[in-house]
């Protein structure tokens, strides 16, 4: 009997040896485009070697071996078992394996857990995981500061011609 237009359901079971309908094909679900940046991502990967300048306007992840210099406008990473002797130059710095060489962020540099560091690093945001080995000098300013040519990114009182959290004692 039907209530209300719907159709009764069939009591008679599935006849024997008839394979049971499959289910209903999911419906595809719309995601979100990447962002445009992942378009533009560039990876050396394990067992590779590059020597040279890398040059980018997007980001580069290096896990093989890198001799020269990165330029990247976005982010670089250097992955565990990655070994770079270069000096970097990205908007955000994260690395997890080897660098021996500078590494400058115009936001920030992240050295992970795994991360060895001989060399100086520079970006207004430097973070150090827990078990990190670094051998080199920090400088942390704030672009505007730099940019500008003033004393803003200086603690009161500092010497001029000292880095700044540096004392005068």
């Amino acid at each position: 009997m039907a209530i209300f237009g719907k159709k009764p359901e069939s009591s008679s079971p599935p006849q024997a040896g008839a394979p049971p309908s499959p289910p209903p094909a999911p419906r595809p679900r719309s995601t979100p485009a990447p962002p445009a940046v992942s378009a533009k991502r560039s990876f050396l990967g394990p067992g590779c070697v590059l020597e040279g300048d890398f040059k980018g306007a997007g980001s580069f992840e290096c896990r093989g071996t890198f001799n020269g210099t990165i330029d990247v406008e976005e982010d670089l990473v250097i992955g565990q078992g990655g070994i770079v002797t270069a000096q970097l130059k990205a908007r955000r710095i994260t690395i997890e394996g080897r660098l021996e060489g500078d590494a400058t962020g115009s936001e920030k540099v992240e050295v992970g857990a795994s991360g060895h560091v001989e060399g100086d690093v520079r970006a207004p945001a430097v973070q150090f995981a827990e078990g990190a080995f670094f051998e080199g000098n920090v400088e942390m300013r704030r672009a505007h500061a730099k940019e500008a040519g003033d004393d803003a990114g200086r603690r009161p009182g500092a010497p001029t011609d000292a880095p700044a959290g540096a004392s005068g004692q």
